[in-house]
């Protein structure tokens, strides 16, 4: 990330000669540069303190948190193997940077554990697994009947974008990567010029709305025929929310998810400028604990209802987490062919789907078996597929073990059960 460091001396340069551009405000040096610098300083402090470090906008918990009940033992002896060798739970501790683990099966927590300084109640920031939170806002906003259909233009809504590249694109291409825009074409080699500059403009200096720069890109192919990923297309998205529903992308996450799904502690948004004219970053940085990240896949895996309460359309998860057209399948849109993608989410071929962030932050999804998994990292780079590729073991072995070891009343077992504290 020497390039922020880079990119930031231009910046203030700029800054200082040229005026301020956007905004009425740009931080002091020191402060730019003491944020730029945690890109490349002590990760494990980074990922576990980012709210700290940037101006948020907080998403309050729920006076009542919803229990998550927590079953002892489900796990003993589990092992999965990878590359010939058999591993551990706690391997991934030693061998892939995790910094927080939770298991949840049917309902209950088989496993909690933390590492690397964090505790429960450690906000660890989701990179890009918030794209799925955007994502999902989008779906509540079609809920609550504030957007028609996905199949609308988003200029419909947002109607300042006519004439850019996003004139023309559908919501669902939006959600889908595929705007046509060109940004970062070759992230996967590790070239992030676009994203350097959206994230070093935006949330680093503040000195231009993220919504803006996202906008501001030029048009490559015709949308809905190319996949390209872009933290500028979950940016227009959140924007969209912000627009219908009259309200900060933090206050409507609070109002429709935070507080009904009874979130234990509350979140906080990075947004790109300090005070009230700031907005959340649509693709990354929102920051919370891992116990709420687990709350918030079990809602997804149980198809966006909370005790019994619809709150996504009926049809969103389903439709939000299947590779449904070829240019998004998986083997076409990723270094790992396992992976497809589909609305802001990351999908595998055997039905199951994930939310992931840099250096591996993970909200790992299978309905057929009834198991989501939370996980925060620090993985020494953005991605890694090694252990892409022996988390995806591991996941499988998951659903496995708890087919072969059903220990619930109908098949005859017993379970110890207990309210998380």
């Amino acid at each position: 990330m020497k390039s922020i460091i880079i990119a930031l001396v231009a910046l203030i340069a700029g800054a200082v000669i040229g005026g301020v551009a956007y905004y009425n405000f740009v931080p002091p040096p020191t402060d730019v540069l003491a944020r730029a610098a945690a890109f490349e300083g002590d990760q494990d402090y980074f990922f576990q303190n980012a709210s700290e470090l940037y101006p948020t906008r907080l998403v309050a918990s729920s006076e009542d948190s919803t229990p998550l009940p927590r079953v002892e033992g489900r796990l003993d002896g589990f092992t999965y193997a990878y590359e010939g060798e058999t591993r551990e739970l706690a391997d991934l501790y030693t061998v892939m940077e995790t910094s927080g683990l939770i298991i949840i099966h049917e309902g209950q927590i088989v496993h909690e554990s933390y590492g690397r300084g964090a505790d429960s109640g450690t906000r660890f920031t989701t990179w890009s697994l918030v794209k799925s939170i955007t994502s999902t806002l989008v779906g509540v906003a079609v809920a609550d009947g504030l957007i028609d259909s996905v199949d609308d233009q988003l200029v419909k809504y947002l109607p300042e974008i006519a004439g850019t590249a996003y004139d023309g694109v559908t919501i669902k291409q939006a959600l889908q990567m595929s705007s046509g825009i060109r940004y970062d074409p070759d992230i996967w080699e590790g070239k992030l010029d676009d994203t350097i500059e959206f994230m070093t403009k935006s949330v680093v200096m503040g000195r231009a709305p993220a919504f803006d720069l996202a906008i501001a890109y030029k048009r490559e192919h015709a949308p809905g025929t190319v996949f390209n990923y872009n933290t500028a297309e979950s940016q227009v998205l959140l924007e969209l929310v912000r627009r219908v529903s009259g309200m900060n992308a933090a206050d409507y996450l609070e109002q429709k998810l935070w507080r009904p799904l009874g979130m234990e502690h509350s979140g906080a948004w990075i947004i790109d400028h300090p005070g009230s004219t700031g907005a959340e970053v649509g693709g990354a940085m929102f920051n919370a604990a891992l116990r709420d990240w687990a709350r918030l896949g079990l809602f997804i895996e149980q198809g966006g209802t909370w005790q019994g309460e619809q709150i996504l359309p009926a049809d969103w998860v389903d439709r939000a987490t299947v590779s449904d057209e070829a240019h998004i399948l998986p083997g076409e849109v990723h270094p790992n062919p396992n992976r497809g993608y589909a609305w802001h989410w990351w999908t595998y071929a055997d039905g199951t789907f994930t939310a992931s962030g840099a250096n591996g932050q993970t909200l790992y999804v299978d309905r057929e078996n009834d198991i989501v998994v939370a996980r925060s990292s620090a993985w020494p780079e953005g991605y890694v597929r090694a252990h892409d590729d022996q988390s995806f073991a591991m996941y499988k072995a998951l659903a496995d073990w708890f087919a072969e070891t059903d220990t619930s009343p109908a098949a005859g077992g017993e379970e110890i059960v207990a309210e998380t504290p």
